[in-house]
């Protein structure tokens, strides 16, 4: 869970479209490190995780000072790429959804998935 700030919020007091992809980005972060496979152990070994495709439906508005909750749930894997699906809710309310698409880069060019995520993301497709 996350308090929105004030700065995240638009003109209309609402939080601006662009935050709710990083609440995307910060639990996808969060998971990965929860996996023992932070960004930075990706960059340390020269692989970059790269977004592909973004996505995000936003259902109700959030507003300053809400404390929002942001699941995430593995989507789809292959050995090319994988996708993460995301919830925002607050006090058990869906706000918003959407869905980021990921592939991994080494030296500028697209690769198959480290064998270690590949491995640790097949027991998460599907589970909330």
């Amino acid at each position: 869970k996350r308090r929105i700030q004030f700065y995240e919020t638009d003109a209309q007091g609402f939080m601006h479209h662009s935050n709710y992809f990083r609440l995307f980005e910060e639990t996808r972060g969060e998971f990965l490190r929860s996996l023992g496979l932070p960004y930075s152990e990706f960059r340390r070994r020269g692989f970059e995780v790269v977004l592909i495709d973004a996505y995000a439906k936003y259902l109700r508005p959030v507003f300053y000072d809400d404390l929002v909750e942001v699941s995430l749930n593995l989507e789809d894997l292959s050995r090319l790429k994988f996708a993460f699906g995301y919830t925002v809710s607050v006090n058990g309310e869906l706000k918003a959804k959407g869905k980021t698409t990921h592939c991994v880069i080494k030296n500028g060019k697209p690769v198959k998935l480290p064998k270690e995520l590949y491995e640790k993301l097949s027991s998460f497709v599907g589970k909330g």
